[in-house]
């Protein structure tokens, strides 16, 4: 008798439990090599691609085409609004990497969430940047992130919540992390 994979917020368990099991065999698994580039085109316009990546152990050849973003900013940012800007994509990610970092975990722990809704909302001020304020902040000051969670009880959410936070976007925010700039040789 063939038995239907028992699947929790749209991941199924036993892969899950199969991806622990790897992991646990072989660490090095873990290790990741995420990739992006980006060609400007005109003003603040810019495009980004996403495809190749390093991870469990090899090089990921399962994107045949590559995704694309365009960036841009708005008018009031002397921008013509061809892409959100990428602080706004920054929040985008946040809130991806939140999300599916609280529904996956919440399946590997049997939780079924009925429905999640997020918004993120970052302060910036454009003075440091531009080298007005020599001492502001050239990044966001604050971000807040709120979660809309349905189908589970209170401390579920709070237990949601915790999960939310294991996001790797969201400790490479708060943690300091070394960022390296350099020409192409």
């Amino acid at each position: 008798m063939e038995t239907l994979a028992k699947t929790v917020n749209g991941f199924d368990q036993e892969a899950i439990a199969g991806v622990v099991a790897a992991l646990q065999t072989n660490p090095e698994i873990g290790n990741f090599e995420l990739r992006a580039t980006n060609q400007w085109i005109d003003g603040a316009h810019n495009r980004s691609y996403v495809q190749d990546f390093y991870g469990a152990g090899q090089e990921d050849t399962s994107r045949t085409v590559p995704f694309i973003y365009d960036n841009d900013e708005p008018p009031v940012l002397l921008g013509t609004n061809k892409g959100a800007n990428p602080g706004e994509v920054l929040l985008h990610g946040l809130l991806g990497c939140m999300t599916t970092a609280m529904v996956l975990l919440a399946a590997a722990r049997g939780i079924k969430i009925g429905a999640v809704s997020s918004r993120v909302e970052g302060d910036i001020d454009i003075k440091g940047f531009l080298g007005m304020a020599p001492h502001g902040v050239k990044g966001f000051q604050q971000i807040r992130v709120t979660f809309d969670i349905e189908g589970v009880d209170e401390a579920q959410k709070e237990e949601l919540l915790t999960l939310a936070k294991q996001s790797p976007l969201y400790n490479s925010l708060i943690h300091p992390m070394d960022v390296q700039v350099a020409l192409k040789e």
